[in-house]
C-alpha cells in the first residue's frame, strides 16, 4: 500500500508587520487579473479587543501620500479615485498627538456620521498596536516631546472627512490636522460605499 504523506497546515502569524500587509494588500490590487475574495481582517479597536470584522463586500480604500488620491476597490477592481489633502505635516507617519501628520499603515472603518463642518466623518481605528508600539519605541528614545514634565499623548480623533477650506482642498494644499481631507462631493459618494470595518491602507 502506497503510504500517505501528511502535510501540516500552514497557519499565519496571528499579526503581521506594517511592510507585510502592504505588501500583501499591493498584491490584491496590482496583480493582473488577480480578483481577491472579500477581505477577512480582523482589526484592533482604539482601546481594547477587536470588535468587529470587515464586512464581506470585497470593498477596500487605498490612500496614497506620494500620489495625494484616495482609490476605492471592490475585489481587486478600481471603482473610483479621489484626490485628497492630508495633515499639515504630510511626511512621514503620525507619532504623537499634534505633529500635524497624517498616519500609515493598514486601519479600519469604525464608523462615519454627519459633520456640521466637513458635511460627513469616517473615523478610523488609529491608534492601533502597530501605532501603540511605535509610539512606545519613540517615547523610550526620547522622540516625543514632553511639556511640564509630562510627553504628548499618541493622539486620535483621525478620519476621512469633507471640507471646509474650498481653496486649500481645490488647490492641494494640505490644512488638516492629519486627517484625509476630500471635497464635499466626494465624501458624499465615499460615505455611501464604506461601512463599518471596511480596510483602509495608507501609504506614504
Amino acid at each position: 500500500m502506497a503510504s500517505v504523506i501528511m502535510r501540516p497546515a500552514l497557519t499565519p502569524p496571528p499579526s503581521c508587520t506594517r511592510a507585510v500587509a502592504a505588501a500583501a494588500f499591493s498584491c490584491l490590487v496590482l496583480a493582473v487579473g488577480c480578483r481577491p475574495p472579500a477581505p477577512s481582517l480582523t482589526p484592533a479597536a482604539p482601546e481594547g479587543p477587536a470588535a468587529f470584522k470587515a464586512p464581506a463586500t470585497g470593498l477596500f480604500l487605498v490612500v496614497w501620500k506620494s500620489r495625494r488620491t484616495l482609490e476605492v476597490y471592490r475585489d481587486g477592481v478600481l471603482l473610483e479615485s479621489y484626490p485628497v489633502v492630508f495633515g499639515l505635516q504630510p511626511s512621514g507617519p503620525k507619532r504623537f498627538e499634534g505633529d500635524m501628520r497624517t498616519p500609515e499603515g493598514l486601519y479600519h472603518v469604525t464608523g462615519k456620521r454627519r459633520h456640521p463642518r466637513w458635511r460627513y466623518f469616517i473615523a478610523l481605528d488609529y491608534p492601533n498596536d502597530a501605532d501603540r508600539a511605535a509610539y512606545r519605541l519613540a517615547l523610550r528614545d526620547g522622540r516625543i516631546p514632553v511639556i511640564d514634565n509630562r510627553a504628548l499623548s499618541i493622539g486620535g480623533g483621525i478620519g476621512i472627512h469633507g471640507t471646509d477650506h474650498l481653496r486649500e482642498q481645490r488647490e492641494g494644499v494640505d490644512w488638516t490636522k492629519g486627517c484625509i481631507a476630500l471635497s464635499n462631493r466626494d465624501i458624499t459618494r465615499l460615505v455611501e460605499l464604506v461601512e463599518r470595518g471596511t480596510p483602509v491602507l495608507i501609504e506614504p
